[in-house]
């Protein structure tokens, strides 16, 4: 395939973007949920969330990924979680840092002439009305206009599964390399990052790691809203990296967006695939809807979960909803 020398990377190692790191060591080491951060410990996340902030010719920093074994899913939760299973990550892969930005997606959206699901048709985006406290779909909702304020730093939103497929697509093009949505199992894999426990961070340490729904919702919160003690700072999404990382150095696994996987929905982990692929039609999977992960900036604490797993048709966009990508090496 060739390659467009707009995009400058390590073809050394297999990836073309603007950086390659290394995971923590193998998932068969239990780690422990992440406490309070340092001042130094801060200062670290900050110059390590530049990385994902990738100027016009660069792709999205990718971190690599060691392959390991893990127990995927869990009993906290809904049958949807269910029943936990051994899981072996294979072989290598590199996961994006950070969740993939409105000015990355803007630079496939001009350069391609692409059009979302939201914008076609004039169908619009699904949003939160914080007067009428409700959700609503809008004609003139989509990526570049939420319904809130975002800068190129933020998550992009109100992407579909469909427009995530095209985002990879135009990126492999772009770069002669082979990008992808994660498979649930690696998205489970990385996120969990050698943690056992219901989050890779302590439960009393959400606004540390995590854009979730905190003090800082009440302004648009309904009245059954549960919010954590805590204040994030961040109403609606914020800007990637702006949380501490976890083992791995990925930011916001778990809260700013949902993120869109590979798979098909199935209502639980009956006979699921052990070997990290993504499961598909197998087994009764609806290859109509497609499985998110992670929860967002309008989930929560309970939600905000490593084991949680959710489900979007591929063809809608909500502004709650964004992904990361992967590649094999």
């Amino acid at each position: 395939m060739r390659v467009n020398k707009k995009f400058i990377g390590l073809i050394g190692v297999g990836l073309l973007c603007g950086q390659l790191t290394v995971g923590a060591a193998g998932e068969q080491q239990t780690a422990k949920p992440l406490g309070e951060r340092s001042a130094e410990a801060k200062k670290t996340s900050q110059a390590l969330a530049q990385t994902c902030r990738t100027a016009e010719g660069q792709a999205p920093t990718m971190v690599a990924i060691r392959p390991g074994q893990f127990q995927m899913g869990s009993t906290d939760g809904d049958a949807y979680e269910q029943p936990p299973h051994a899981v072996t990550i294979p072989q290598p892969f590199a996961i994006s840092r950070c969740e993939i930005t409105v000015g990355q997606f803007r630079q496939f959206a001009e350069e391609a002439g692409y059009q979302t699901t939201a914008e076609q048709g004039g169908k619009g985006c699904y949003g939160w009305n914080a007067d009428k406290k409700e959700v609503e779909q809008l004609p003139d909702r989509n990526w570049s206009n939420p319904g809130f304020k975002q800068t190129d730093d933020h998550p992009a939103v109100c992407v579909s599964w469909n427009d995530a497929q095209a985002y990879v697509a135009w990126l492999s093009r772009r770069t002669g390399a082979t990008y992808r949505l994660p498979t649930e199992a690696e998205w489970e894999y990385v996120v969990r990052a050698g943690t056992t426990a219901a989050r890779y961070y302590r439960d009393d340490r959400q606004c540390d790691y995590a854009n979730g729904l905190g003090q800082e919702a009440k302004s648009i919160a309904d009245s059954g809203w549960t919010l954590a003690e805590c204040d994030d700072g961040y109403v609606y999404t914020a800007p990637v990296g702006s949380f501490g990382e976890n083992h791995h150095g990925l930011f916001d696994t778990l809260g700013n967006v949902w993120e869109w996987t590979q798979d098909c929905w199935h209502g639980n982990y009956d006979n699921a695939p052990a070997d990290g692929s993504a499961w598909l039609e197998k087994g009764g999977g609806d290859c109509n809807r497609r499985v998110v992960r992670g929860g967002s900036w309008g989930s929560r604490p309970l939600l905000l979960r490593s084991a949680i797993r959710g489900m979007y048709n591929t063809g809608e966009a909500n502004f709650n909803l964004g992904f990361r990508i992967a590649r094999a090496f």
